[in-house]
């Protein structure tokens, strides 16, 4: 009997651009990636300021997508375990207006994540989300989302933001869009690898 592997990036790449073809109609420009990890001690510590030893994993969150010029934000995730919809489409954040907070859950991490980042002008863009990284399992799923929208951002607006300073808008987003205590320790070792 075959011993059970978790698919592989390049897997996980070819099936989000597939995706995104099959969606968008067209082969997507930027491709990211960032792992799933586990604490070996220290669960739950974390957002306490406990000590932990967390170790990146295997498992990853691929998005792959491309910019678009109509200032809106086009998603859609494969995971069969996010809450419904698995598509949306929201306008970028504005002088005018924040992003809230809203359904499906899994969408507050990247829209966390685009109401914080700090360099502008952010265009909009369309992306698809592939994780191999099971939701709800304890291996960081949110925080693979959150590192890989982070990294998706800064290839369409570079920002001179150090690991920290990255972390701690994954925090927040976190915080306050997903309503989850984190420790910005737990967003930069996704970041480090």
């Amino acid at each position: 009997m075959a011993a059970w592997r978790p698919p592989r990036v390049e897997e996980l790449l070819a099936e989000a651009r597939r995706a995104f073809m099959e969606e968008f109609g067209a082969e997507p420009e930027l491709a990211v990636s960032a792992p799933g990890r586990v604490n070996l001690i220290g669960e739950h510590t974390d957002y306490n300021q406990g000590l932990v030893l967390p170790m990146a994993l295997e498992l990853v969150t691929v998005m792959v997508g491309s910019p678009r010029t109509d200032g809106l934000v086009s998603l859609l995730t494969t995971s069969k375990d996010a809450d419904e919809p698995q598509r949306l489409q929201f306008p970028l954040p504005s002088a005018q207006w924040s992003l809230e907070p809203g359904i499906p859950q899994w969408a507050n991490y990247v829209k966390g994540v685009i109401q914080y980042y700090p360099a502008s002008p952010l265009c909009g863009f369309s992306a698809v989300v592939v994780s191999s990284v099971p939701l709800g399992g304890g291996l960081s799923s949110s925080a693979s989302l959150e590192v890989a929208t982070y990294a998706f951002l800064q290839q369409l607006c570079p920002d001179s933001g150090s690991i920290a300073a990255r972390a701690q808008v994954c925090q927040r987003a976190e915080h306050s869009f997903a309503g989850v205590p984190s420790r910005s320790g737990e967003q930069p070792r996704e970041q480090l690898l």
